[in-house]
């Protein structure tokens, strides 16, 4: 577990922020807020590729990042919410296509976050 800590912390470093030995067993969950500006919600898990950290965190002009960290020191990235809509307005229906397709996106990863504990 110590290089799930290692690599939580490089990520973190330029806001001084840590995480304790001790918090990283299998089902572990926290919530890490208005620290430096960042709000970070992260689960400690295991899968077919061991155990790892998967954390969700926001910062108002950093924007979000969600990742898994694994005990081997490797991080996988993961889906972030998209935040505004892009669209072209000289093609007709491409504001009305990208909102749905914004919406769809958004809700099916605020599920997956929430049943992660994550959001």
């Amino acid at each position: 577990m110590q290089e799930i800590k290692n690599l939580f912390e490089r990520i973190f470093a330029p806001w001084q922020i840590t995480i304790e030995d001790k918090e990283l067993f299998v089902g572990n969950r926290r919530t890490i807020a208005d620290c430096n500006n960042w709000r970070i919600k992260w689960v400690v898990g295991n899968n077919d590729k061991g155990n790892y950290l998967e954390y969700y965190a926001i910062n108002s002009t950093r924007g979000h990042l969600h990742g898994r960290i694994y005990e081997n020191g490797k991080e996988e990235k993961l889906e972030v919410l998209k935040e505004y809509i892009v669209y072209s307005p000289t093609i007709p229906g491409d504001r009305e296509k990208s909102a749905q397709e914004f919406e769809i996106y958004n809700k099916r990863l605020i599920k997956y976050l929430e049943e992660k504990g994550l959001f």
